[in-house]
């Protein structure tokens, strides 16, 4: 059985590098970092992370929203790698690069293949995590926490993501499927939408301080919260959500549950029903609307 172990990185093909970088550095408190000498490519990194938890790609000319490139996780092994690329189409997927070098610093080897949506979804082996500390102006987010996509067809998706050993442990009526690999409660998320791509992409910043103290400074910047705060259901974590300058859901988190790991037998599911909107506090009201859609 394949088991991804953690989400390690997410890459966004943005509309202008520059002031992408600059938010995510100054404002959202990542650390730049150097990467592979691609002038088009920029990395940043949580306190606790790989060589980066964010990369940033310029997008083609004329793009004004950004979107994503992959997202990776890391596997426990490096026959991970070959038996994931052999089993992909049986779950819907295709083999995108064969396994083999990276093609990005911080790993030993790497393959890509793509879900049934599309998305691509990067594999490493040999990743070097590390906690450093950096000076951030506002908070700096310990981890990138979450990833959730958008999809037509929540089922494929499922299929696909355990066949990678990512297992469902709740589902709403609103249309969700929460998804874990470790004691996260959740590393990935889908949600019924008309459309693919992500819908947002979560930072651990631990307690409520954080949460708060970020809240009020990022909106004296000029970064207004969309939504929150509140507390989730699913997950039990506090919530804020923003905009990053290309139009991506970008969320500050914390106290997400913690779970027993269950990497065998049955895992026993939530159900969460119709009466449930997504905040337990009542307080954030409803998300915006291009959140959803």
């Amino acid at each position: 059985m394949i088991q991804v172990t953690r989400l390690e990185n997410i890459a966004l093909a943005v509309p202008d590098l520059d002031e992408a970088e600059d938010f995510y550095a100054d404002r959202w408190g990542m650390q730049q970092v150097k990467g592979d000498g691609d002038s088009s490519r920029r990395y940043l990194r949580a306190l606790y992370s790989g060589h980066h938890a964010v990369a940033l790609d310029q997008a083609a000319p004329g793009t004004d929203r950004g979107e994503m490139v992959h997202l990776s996780f890391d596997v426990a092994n490096r026959a991970d790698l070959d038996t994931a690329v052999e089993r992909v189409a049986t779950v819907g997927g295709r083999v995108v690069r064969e396994p083999g070098e990276p093609l990005h610093p911080g790993h030993e080897a790497s393959a890509a293949i793509s879900d049934p949506d599309g998305n691509v979804v990067e594999l490493l082996y040999g990743s070097a995590f590390t906690e450093e500390d950096h000076r951030a102006r506002v908070i700096a987010p310990r981890k990138l926490g979450h990833v959730v996509l958008n999809t037509p067809d929540r089922a494929p998706m499922e299929k696909f993501y355990a066949s990678i050993g990512l297992r469902v442990g709740d589902r709403t009526a609103g249309g969700m499927s929460f998804l874990r690999c470790n004691s996260d409660h959740h590393s990935l998320a889908l949600v019924d939408s008309g459309r693919t791509g992500v819908q947002h992409v979560a930072f651990d910043v631990v307690n409520l301080d954080s949460v708060m103290i970020a809240l009020g400074e990022l909106g004296r910047d000029g970064t207004p919260c969309v939504w929150g705060p509140g507390r989730h259901g699913p997950g039990n974590n506090i919530f804020t959500y923003y905009s990053d300058p290309g139009g991506v859901f970008i969320e500050y988190y914390a106290e997400m549950e913690q779970v027993e790991e269950e990497l065998e037998g049955p895992l026993e599911e939530k159900f969460w029903g119709p009466e449930w909107q997504g905040d337990w506090w009542k307080l954030a009201g409803p998300p915006p609307s291009n959140f959803t859609k």
